[in-house]
């Protein structure tokens, strides 16, 4: 009975020694060289094609250089590795799905932007150029600031050196011209239209 505790003992140790040999020896490039066509073929099985592959592997390694040290050699290298391996790709396909709906919708977006009579738009840009244009200096520059900058009164009063009260009645005088302008304008074409 002594004799087989003695020799459980041995292997024990002898175990010990091989584990505590092979860390030491178990470093980042011995791990890369070892089992980056391993990483690699299995980035390939989980659905991956060559290019994201590489980056499969690039990440798996990441992580590896990271965790090496907390491997203790309780599972095989290959199943720490490829269970790395399947949470990268996981995550990358999650990635590049979230990155491809918002793609897409920012193109939907853009589509409807531009669907939206693109010379129209030109179109009102230059007709509000020249809705401005019969403002005076002040009111054009007080109407800019307020409608399409959207700067409060306070703000605008700083800005020029004027009281925002100063600033409220040359918005008013801005706007009833413009309005009028524009009433004119909408009634000479319904006089054509007819």
């Amino acid at each position: 009975m002594a004799h087989c505790a003695e020799r459980i003992e041995a292997t024990a140790e002898a175990e010990s020694r091989r584990v505590s040999s092979t860390q030491s020896s178990w470093d980042l490039e011995s791990v890369y060289r070892e089992h980056c066509a391993f990483v690699w073929r299995n980035a390939r099985r989980l659905g991956c094609d060559e290019h994201l592959a590489d980056d499969v592997v690039h990440e798996v390694f990441l992580v590896v250089a990271r965790r090496l040290s907390e491997f203790r050699h309780q599972a095989s290298v290959t199943t720490w590795l490829f269970a790395i391996t399947h949470r990268v790709v996981q995550r990358l396909f999650r990635d590049r799905t979230r990155r491809a709906q918002r793609l897409e919708s920012y193109q939907a977006e853009l589509q409807a932007e531009r669907s939206v009579l693109p010379h129209a738009r030109s179109d009102a840009g230059e007709y509000l150029r020249h809705l401005l244009a019969q403002l005076n200096d002040t009111q054009r520059v007080i109407f800019i600031l307020s409608e399409l900058e959207g700067m409060t009164s306070a703000e605008i009063g700083r800005s020029l050196g004027v009281k925002p009260a100063t600033v409220d009645s040359r918005l008013r005088a801005a706007r009833t011209k413009l309005s009028r302008m524009i009433e004119r304008e909408h009634a000479r074409e319904r006089s054509h239209v007819r």
